[in-house]
């Protein structure tokens, strides 16, 4: 076994036992010795990123992906990062690489629907979010983001049945139920948005904005209904 490779083995021990600064001062020995270690730059990207050193992270997986163009896990944390960093068009740049080297690495098309929702980028973030859902029918959360996306989009019934599908899964969601509430009012369907607010405050009592839209859709069906 070479130096750089007692540096690795020292890394990983060193993260079993949670010595995090430790393992940064292992990984660095090694790259001291092998500075085109892929795997040492994005292990060590990836302890950046737990210590909240994002900037620091970007640049390791960087250069992890600098040495072996191919990693797509690399790429992947390198979106994540990025994501992270407010950096939506470079994230979505690494997403998609992470995602044509594997085909099947659906957690990354995920994050890739996540990055061109929050870019404003509606269509897009649907058309990955459904991909991501045909690949792993059990990514329960795509449904919720989906139907916040159509919801953007002023697709309410789409957004309602995303939602429903949702809720079904994940029963304890109060944000859940008031984005229901919220589309069945925009569905003109004022009897399930009641409902559905109500269960929200149920789940979060807290929740000022389910209050104020139950509140004022219980004074329009008093007056109207």
């Amino acid at each position: 076994m070479g130096k750089a490779e007692e540096h690795m083995d020292k890394a990983c021990a060193n993260l079993r036992e949670g010595k995090m600064r430790d393992a940064v001062s292992e990984y660095k020995e090694a790259l001291k010795l092998d500075p085109e270690n892929a795997i040492a730059h994005k292990s060590l990207g990836s302890i950046y990123y737990r210590l909240g050193m994002l900037d620091e992270s970007i640049d390791e997986f960087d250069e992890a992906v600098k040495q072996h163009p191919m990693y797509a896990d690399a790429y992947y944390e390198l979106g994540v990062s990025l994501y992270r960093r407010g950096r939506l068009e470079d994230s979505i740049k690494a997403f998609d690489r992470a995602v044509q080297i594997n085909p099947n690495f659906h957690i990354a098309r995920y994050w890739l629907g996540l990055s061109y929702y929050y870019a404003g980028k509606m269509h897009k973030a649907i058309e990955y979010f459904k991909q991501t859902l045909e690949k792993d029918e059990h990514m329960i959360i795509v449904h919720y983001h989906l139907g916040v996306a159509y919801a953007r989009l002023g697709k309410f019934n789409d957004a309602v049945a995303e939602f429903e599908i949702f809720v079904k899964e994940v029963p304890g969601s109060a944000a859940a139920y008031y984005n229901l509430g919220r589309n069945y009012y925009n569905t003109g369907r004022v009897d399930k948005a009641i409902e559905n607010f109500k269960k929200a405050i149920e789940l979060d009592p807290e929740d000022e904005r389910s209050k104020k839209n139950l509140e004022t859709l219980e004074d329009l069906r008093s007056k109207f209904f």
